[in-house]
């Protein structure tokens, strides 16, 4: 801009110096003309006053080295010339001032000679007598002058052109210093020319709909962003080139990218994982509208729904969503395994059952033996009844329906537990103590029963003969603390990672085969439903102490 400023300036400069030039000289050579043609209007008036007062005037007198005196009769005949002889000079009567003289008493004519650059002014007037009287000078023309000055001229030229330079930077640099300090920021509060403000108004009108949009596309990145970062599912934008636009920090979890966005943005889908199906998926994504399949990635199974995303049957690029389904397989893996154990748990309390019935049936059993028989079948039809009772229970809580609270005395489920195993206890002889706040609590009646009885019961199964049970709750603000302490066999080391599974038992032998292997399924899933914390602290031979505390 300040090189097209000074151009303009200095072209502009040149053009205004050329033309006062030329003006001057035309100026000049115009009033020099008209100051001398009046002065030889003056002398010749004044010559001819004299010719015609005097009879007989010496013409000797009217020789001057600044005008060219003639004296012409009326017939055109040169009568006197004060620089050349008179018979060398031609007949005038066609010379316009002589014609214009005797017509009209006065004739001013302007000649140019082209060859010489002269420019002669003729006056001439009209005597008394009839004589004409013509007096004229020669001066340069304009052209000639010109040329004469041209030294000057270009010496002038020069300078002004120097001078030129100068200013034009100058003042092309003093235009431009105060667009340059422009505030774009602030365009309104820019103190600068009158002509600039309507450009910075308009610039502060776009800058606020900039501004406007601008905030809600970042309002809107911001809200995609925020939402996909939440999102559990692991999700990848890509463009139509298959380029990745964003992905969220489950998506990087997944991939096991722990690189920023910017490590990440713009690279193909195939840089994350070279899973078969996710490069099978990124070949043929432009083939494919919509695609949904399960693969393993790092250990985990995800299910991948690929999507086009189009306007108007216009690409504008791809999606793919990572849904977490390991949970889900591995209770479906779990529900096969536990339908499988049922069926073998069942079976062989039924098997019992079914062959002493036939026994008794075919009428091989004594009469004395069958009260035994009868007391074996209860006692195998209530060990099925149990088994069937904590396996609907377990499912309730497995299904995630939350269980109803409600009001109690924790001391009285306590004693409730305590007397409904105290046969079994006294049958080993075994010590069971419960040391119980009478504390009425808002919880789920029925989990707090199962927990107890499960690990009391347990704790009874697999003590020793003589043993001791010892039971402690405490209740702190929202949360209660259940600690099961027993002196019984204990747990082996390889055993303690499984004690929880579903109709796992550390020793049948010990438990007369009355175990359902659910209890500390059972309590497990209640400790988990509750956002608890169990933890199992055992030494073969001396016993086993579970902990436990649950958020009420």
């Amino acid at each position: 801009m300040i090189s097209r400023i000074f151009r303009s300036v200095f072209f502009m400069t040149i053009l205004t110096l050329i033309l006062g030039l030329g003006l001057s000289v035309f100026i000049s050579s115009y009033l020099s003309l008209k100051q001398d043609s009046e002065k030889l209007r003056h002398y010749t008036q004044q010559l001819a006053h004299v010719l015609n007062e005097s009879d007989a005037p010496d013409l000797r007198l009217l020789d001057t080295d600044i005008y060219r005196i003639n004296i012409i009769n009326s017939d055109g005949d040169v009568l006197y010339d004060s620089h050349m002889r008179e018979e060398t000079l031609e007949n005038h009567s066609k010379r316009i001032e002589f014609i214009q003289a005797k017509q009209y008493g006065h004739s001013e004519v302007h000649r140019y000679s082209t060859t010489l650059g002269k420019r002669t002014v003729y006056y001439a007037l009209k005597l008394a007598d009839g004589r004409v009287l013509r007096a004229s000078f020669t001066s340069d023309s304009i052209i000639s002058l010109t040329r004469s000055l041209i030294l000057h001229i270009l010496l002038v030229f020069t300078l002004a052109v120097i001078v030129s330079v100068f200013l034009a930077k100058k003042l092309s640099a003093s235009i431009v210093k105060p667009i340059n300090n422009l505030n774009l920021n602030n365009p309104e509060e820019n103190d600068c020319y009158d002509e600039l403000k309507p450009l910075l108004n308009r610039i502060a009108e776009h800058q606020k709909r900039i501004k406007k949009l601008l905030r809600k596309v970042t309002a809107s990145h911001v809200q995609l962003k925020t939402l996909t970062t939440r999102l559990s599912e692991g999700i990848v934008l890509l463009n139509k080139k298959g380029e990745i636009l964003l992905l969220n920090n489950s998506a990087k979890a997944i991939f096991s990218k722990n690189t920023d966005d910017n490590g990440l943005i713009g690279k193909p889908l195939v840089f994350l994982s070279q899973n078969s199906v996710i490069c099978s998926v990124y070949e043929k994504r432009s083939q494919l509208e919509f695609h949904k399949q399960n693969i393993e990635l790092n250990g985990k199974y995800f299910s991948l729904i690929f999507n086009k995303i189009e306007d108007d049957s216009k690409l504008l690029g791809y999606v793919l969503l990572l849904v977490d389904i390991t949970k889900e397989r591995e209770l479906q893996l779990q529900r096969q395994e536990f339908a499988a154990n049922v069926s073998h748990e069942l079976k062989t309390p039924l098997q019992s059952i079914i062959g002493r019935a036939e026994l008794i049936e075919n009428g091989i059993v004594k009469k004395d033996d069958l009260p035994v028989f009868g007391a074996r079948i209860k006692h195998e039809g209530q060990t099925l009844l149990s088994m069937i009772n904590d396996i609907m229970f377990l499912s309730r809580v497995e299904s995630g329906v939350k269980a109803k609270k409600e009001k109690f005395n924790i001391r009285s489920v306590a004693d409730t537990v305590v007397e409904n195993l105290n046969e079994k206890a006294l049958s080993k002889k075994i010590t069971v103590l419960v040391n119980c706040p009478d504390n009425v609590i808002y919880f789920t009646k029925r989990y707090f029963y199962e927990i107890l009885n499960n690990l009391i019961d347990n704790a009874i199964k697999y003590n020793k003969e003589e043993g001791r049970v010892d039971c402690t709750i405490t209740v702190e603000r929202d949360n209660i603390f259940i600690k099961v302490s027993d002196t019984g066999i204990g747990i082996p080391y390889e055993d303690s990672t499984r004690i929880f599974e579903r109709f796992f038992t550390v020793d049948r032998s010990h438990s007369n085969r009355d175990s359902t292997g659910l209890g500390l399924t059972i309590v497990k899933h209640i400790v988990q439903e509750c956002n608890g914390q169990i933890k199992v602290d055992s030494k073969l031979g001396e016993g086993t102490s579970f902990s436990l505390n649950l958020h009420i």
